[in-house]
């Protein structure tokens, strides 16, 4: 197998423990309500290493996809290894539970602010920029699929704006439109990683 084959089959399967690991999590948290806690949050207290393990094998699912797309689109797909690092520190450094407003913020939960917005907000343009470099060679299924990623972050942005710096409650949903973030993400590395193979 090429290194790029390797990359995509490693991608898959990060991506799909990720998903797994999230999914145990909403099990053996379910203190978390879904609809309003983000899932940085699962980081937090008992079984937190759950969480960071995830945020490893995103990571991993995102560097990998990056490796696997390298020789069909070169340096385009830079911003999926930049994602990557987002995600890695935010493995290592935790959130502030939702509920804290901005000027109480520790500098930890500050840092993974930042690296939650790298990872949240630089997905989509680094999806299409790897998306449009991989055209030539891969056709334009990733460029387009990445409308996907860029809708999930709208509804994120659009949950998020009654927040104003003042903390999460109840009554500002963020929570599903973050999972929905983390699939759509996801899934166009599946996409990504099954483009690959497939002309391989």
């Amino acid at each position: 197998m090429s290194v790029a084959e390797i990359a995509a089959v490693t991608a898959l399967i990060a991506g799909g423990i990720t998903v797994g690991l999230i999914a145990i999590l909403h099990v053996l948290k379910p203190e978390y309500d879904p609809s309003w806690r983000m899932i940085s949050e699962y980081s937090l207290g008992r079984h937190g290493w759950v969480m960071r393990l995830a945020f490893i094998t995103m990571a991993i699912a995102l560097g990998a996809t990056c490796l696997a797309l390298w020789p069909f689109a070169g340096a385009w797909t830079i911003g999926l290894a930049v994602i990557a690092l987002g995600a890695l520190g935010a493995a290592f450094i935790d959130a502030d539970p939702i509920i804290t407003p901005r000027a109480h913020a520790t500098p930890v939960g500050r840092a993974h602010t930042v690296l939650g917005a790298v990872l949240l907000a630089g997905y989509p343009p680094a999806a299409l920029l790897a998306g449009v470099g991989a055209a030539p060679a891969l056709g334009w299924t990733l460029a387009t699929a990445s409308v996907v990623p860029f809708a999930g972050l709208v509804w994120f942005l659009i949950a998020a704006a009654p927040a104003h710096g003042q903390g999460g409650s109840p009554e500002i949903r963020i929570g599903w439109p973050d999972r929905f973030c983390v699939l759509a993400y996801l899934a166009w590395v599946v996409l990504a990683s099954v483009g690959v193979l497939s002309v391989m």
